[in-house]
């Protein structure tokens, strides 16, 4: 996939004109935000849930590239914001909260950026529950790409009979909840709807089952 189209607009909102003022002469905060953000691209991978980006990420630049003066802590924050909304609007999968490490390195070439990460697992904000019928359970959804199976990678872990390994999905992508079946034995349905690999959209309120375990989709704002 090609992110790089189309995000100039979104990233100049994120990056704060105040901050970019301070770099003129140097490589401006939004062509940094968008080298970070092609990168993130390349530096995607597969997982049973679907395309993981690391939240963790170390950019290096040139020293030209970069003012001693500016204030590099909002810029850091920009980037993290940036990290953590292109993540969501674009469906990847991310494990933890944002962190991001600028530095500089005078043998990278000017105009060039380095960028290197990993997925490290941390607490992130609850943007879903799915409470179960009964009252017993509201499962958290904060992992963008939850995986929900019975398996110890789980992100939801469902120790129970009628639960696949790798059951189901749910993830947010442009602000719409979704989710998809694994080829699970005992199906996910939506509505009484069975689903299949293909996304479905939640709306809440929506009755959720897994295997034979009946829940409610409801979103937290």
């Amino acid at each position: 996939m090609n992110l790089a189209r189309g995000l100039e607009k979104r990233l100049e909102n994120l990056v704060d004109g105040a901050s970019a003022a301070v770099f003129r002469g140097r490589m401006h905060p939004v062509d940094i935000a968008s080298k970070v953000v092609r990168q993130l691209d390349f530096l995607a991978t597969d997982t049973p849930a679907g395309p993981q980006v690391p939240n963790r990420l170390h950019v290096m630049l040139n020293p030209a590239d970069l003012d001693p003066t500016a204030d590099h802590a909002r810029l850091v924050a920009e980037l993290e914001d940036v990290l953590v909304t292109t993540a969501y609007a674009t469906g990847w999968r991310i494990v933890g909260p944002p962190a991001v490490d600028l530095t500089v390195d005078p043998t990278i070439p000017k105009g060039v950026l380095s960028c290197s990460g990993e997925a490290v697992r941390g607490r992130l904000p609850t943007w879903a529950q799915l409470i179960a019928d009964d009252g017993s359970v509201a499962l958290s959804i904060s992992v963008n790409r939850t995986l929900i199976g019975r398996d110890l990678d789980c992100d939801i872990r469902l120790v129970n009979p009628e639960i696949s390994r790798h059951h189901a999905v749910v993830y947010t992508q442009g602000g719409t909840p979704r989710m998809f079946d694994l080829g699970s034995s005992n199906g996910t349905y939506i509505n009484r709807s069975r689903l299949t690999r293909s996304a479905h959209t939640l709306q809440p309120g929506d009755s959720v089952v897994l295997g034979d375990l009946p829940f409610t989709f409801r979103p937290v704002t």
